[in-house]
C-alpha cells in the first residue's frame, strides 16, 4: 500500500474550483433542458390551437359557401316567381281584353 501525500492547499482550491464549474454547468444544462421542455410544450399547445382554428375556419367557410349558394338559388327562384306572378296574370288580362274587344267588334258588325 502506497501512501499518497496530502494535496496542497492550492491543489485543493483548484479541485474545488473545477468541481464548482462542473456543478454550474450541470445546473445550467438542467435549466436548459427544463426550458427546452417548456418551449416544446408551448409549441405543441400552439400547434393544437392552430389545427383547431384551421378546422373551425374550414367549417365556417363551408357553412358560408352553402349559405351563399342557397341565397343565389332563392334569388333565382324569387325572380322566376315574380316573373310568373306578374307575367301570367298580365298575359291573361291582355288575352281576355283582346277577346272582349274582338267579341264586341264582331258583335257590332
Amino acid at each position: 500500500m502506497q501512501y499518497e501525500p496530502a494535496p496542497s492547499a492550492g491543489e485543493l482550491a483548484r479541485r474545488l474550483n473545477d468541481l464548482q464549474h462542473t456543478a454550474q454547468r450541470l445546473m445550467s444544462q438542467e435549466l436548459f433542458l427544463a426550458e427546452q421542455r417548456a418551449s416544446e410544450r408551448r409549441f405543441t399547445s400552439i400547434e393544437r390551437d392552430l389545427e383547431e382554428l384551421q378546422r373551425r375556419l374550414e367549417e365556417e367557410f363551408r357553412t358560408l359557401t352553402s349559405r351563399i349558394e342557397a341565397r343565389e338559388r332563392d334569388r333565382g327562384a324569387n325572380w322566376r316567381q315574380s316573373v310568373y306572378a306578374g307575367v301570367i296574370p298580365a298575359g291573361l288580362l291582355l288575352v281576355s281584353l283582346l277577346v272582349q274587344i274582338w267579341l264586341s267588334l264582331d258583335g257590332t258588325s
